[in-house]
């Protein structure tokens, strides 16, 4: 292997036997990183255990993701329609076939605010001409998206309505990746969207594959290291430990954790983990640091720091006698309250024939102060949206200089 070349084990999660020996590899993208109550519990069937899912993490939202991308293959994707029509009578399977093969999709994403996604839907589905498949999937906080059959007449709703939208026709050659941009919205985390809040709907969908497991209560704890311990146990005495880039620090893994929990859309989400793996990749490849045991210091060393430390001492506490008085001035009675004209503290509020007045603009006062509180409230909210973007951006910039240790 070249020199600065990342292995590309380091990657991947690996199939070991008891002495550590390296039997095979696997995907680590939907391994689970913070399990619950590993050291004592854990789910079993058929010889297989396995650790219990915590359901919240990247790798759990990644596995949740790919299960919804092959029930939409299974209902959508190339023979699907044919094998739904082996089961009808001919008349039935001909509109079947008719009415699904040979039909292109498109993934339609709209930006809307979170409070519109399911009244915007709701319309556009209300209109038979658009041919849309049912079913609504949120991208996010500020986006969601639907399928549907035909572009020209969705298009030019979407442009009367004023919205803005993205229309890219389904892959099918692609299979699961295919349905990559309608299922990313799993990957953001439930409390972008709040309680009560489906992250997708459809009907028509296939079932997920369901498995019974037995739960296993251990006799006694064992120590467990989320980031090095296995997640998987066989049978034949094999164990599945996780990718080598997860060795990451406690702290490391909550501050990501944090940033995953604000991110309010699959592109930051996407962003937070391509910063998290380049920086941990490049932390892999640097080579080890073996610095010196610390010397004592000397009597002459200590007592040059206790000096430095006084004289600093000093030259703060003569800054602070020579600082003007900030306090303002109030006779030596006490501080002098603002004053108000005629004693009136708040505006009189406005009786029914005021409101009802033209206004400077034209229209009633009433209108003019419903178009005042909603322009407000729509600056409040775009100075919070940037408000989050700072704080992400810093948040994102701090965990790689900590990961990094400071490097550019």
């Amino acid at each position: 292997m070249a020199a600065g070349e990342t292995p590309a084990r380091a990657f991947a999660a690996t199939w070991r036997t008891d002495s550590g020996q390296v039997v095979g590899t696997t995907f680590g993208g939907t391994m689970c990183w913070f399990p619950r109550k590993p050291w004592r519990l854990r789910i079993e069937r058929d010889g297989y255990e396995h650790v219990i899912r915590c359901g919240e993490c990247p790798g759990c939202l990644e596995f949740e993701r790919r299960r919804l991308a092959d029930r939409l293959h299974a209902r959508y994707g190339p023979g699907s329609a044919q094998a739904a029509a082996a089961h009808t009578t001919e008349t039935a399977k001909s509109a079947v076939a008719a009415g699904t093969s040979g039909r292109q999709l498109y993934i339609v994403r709209i930006w809307a605010p979170l409070e519109r996604h399911t009244e915007i839907s709701h319309k556009l589905h209300r209109r038979v001409r658009l041919e849309l498949e049912p079913g609504t999937y949120r991208l996010g906080a500020s986006s969601f998206a639907i399928v549907s059959r035909e572009k020209t007449g969705l298009t030019l709703v979407l442009r009367r309505a004023g919205v803005e939208f993205r229309i890219e026709p389904v892959r099918f050659r692609r299979r699961r990746r295919a349905w990559r941009a309608l299922t990313a919205g799993l990957m953001v985390a439930r409390e972008v969207y709040g309680e009560q809040v489906k992250r997708w709907y459809a009907r028509g969908l296939p079932p997920a594959a369901r498995e019974r497991w037995k739960v296993l209560k251990l006799q006694k704890y064992q120590p467990y290291d989320r980031a090095r311990s296995p997640r998987a146990f066989t049978a034949s005495k094999l164990i599945l430990v996780p990718p080598e880039i997860w060795q990451l620090r406690r702290s490391d893994r909550r501050g990501l954790r944090d940033l995953l929990n604000r991110a309010p859309d699959p592109e930051s989400v996407h962003k937070v983990m391509s910063l998290v793996h380049q920086v941990v990749a490049e932390r892999s490849l640097l080579s080890p640091i073996h610095l010196p045991p610390a010397a004592k210091s000397t009597a002459a060393q200590v007592r040059e720091w206790y000096d430095r430390l006084k004289s600093s001492a000093a030259e703060q506490r003569s800054v602070d006698s020579v600082m003007p008085d900030l306090h303002p001035s109030s006779g030596g009675e006490g501080y002098v309250s603002s004053e108000h004209d005629g004693n009136v503290i708040e505006p009189r509020p406005m009786t029914d024939e005021e409101l009802g007045a033209i206004g400077a603009s034209g229209k009633p006062r009433w209108m003019e102060r419903l178009a005042e509180d909603e322009a407000r409230i729509a600056r409040e909210n775009e100075q919070r949206k940037a408000r989050q973007r700072r704080s992400l951006a810093e948040a994102l910039e701090s965990l790689r200089r900590k990961i990094t240790g400071g490097e550019p």
